[in-house]
């Protein structure tokens, strides 16, 4: 990679770091590109050679945040030990609402704003692809002596576990954000009781 396409990356940076903190704090509707640009510090041309509109930008920082969490996440998962390996990454998860709780926040939004325009996130091309990827990359794991029905099993598991376990912390996400962003001690424990329902059903359901 050259200097000028370095500079093109960390522009890119830029723009979709400042597009997702006024999107989280204002909504992705009454943000506008204008918007967007001044607070990046680029120009108005800059930024459209970037993104041709909102909503291609809102969609690839969708997308990006979906590889953040999904895409890396998941592939801890380890088929000779599954239910431990399968409580770290619902830990990991806990961590993203701790530390990067914006990354759950958008995807919320970005689901009501791309509801507002009839259209489906899961259509997304790019989100299409990362999904083939991801599940690929988890059949091509490397599991000794794990046999295939075993395979399939945790698969399922694994996938219905983690998208229960990111729904609920989703809506606790939204709740915070409408009280004003305080987490409190009592919303931790909760959202820690939730991980250990979900883990006792995976253990009683072996």
């Amino acid at each position: 990679m050259n200097l000028r396409e370095k500079q093109m990356q960390m522009t890119r940076e830029i723009i979709k770091d400042t597009a997702l903190s006024l999107f989280c704090a204002q909504g992705i509707e009454r943000t506008d590109m204008a918007q967007i640009a001044e607070q990046a510090g680029v120009s108005r041309r800059t930024l459209y050679h970037h993104y041709k509109d909102k909503e291609e930008l809102a969609a690839q920082i969708y997308v990006l945040n979906l590889e953040r969490m999904f895409g890396q996440l998941l592939f801890d998962f380890d088929f000779e030990q599954p239910v431990q390996s399968l409580e770290n990454i619902l830990d990991k998860y806990l961590a993203l609402r701790d530390h990067q709780e914006s990354l759950i926040y958008y995807d919320a939004i970005f689901g009501v704003y791309y509801s507002t325009l009839s259209k489906n996130p899961a259509e997304l091309p790019d989100f299409k692809k990362a999904m083939e990827g991801w599940y690929s990359r988890l059949i091509l794991l490397e599991t000794i002596a794990v046999a295939p029905e075993e395979k399939n099993k945790w698969l399922n598991i694994l996938q219905k576990s983690t998208h229960l376990y990111f729904m609920y912390l989703q809506k606790a996400v939204i709740i915070t954000h409408q009280r004003g962003g305080v987490v409190t001690e009592e919303d931790r424990a909760t959202d820690r009781q939730f991980k250990d329902f979900i883990m006792h059903g995976v253990r009683h359901s072996r």
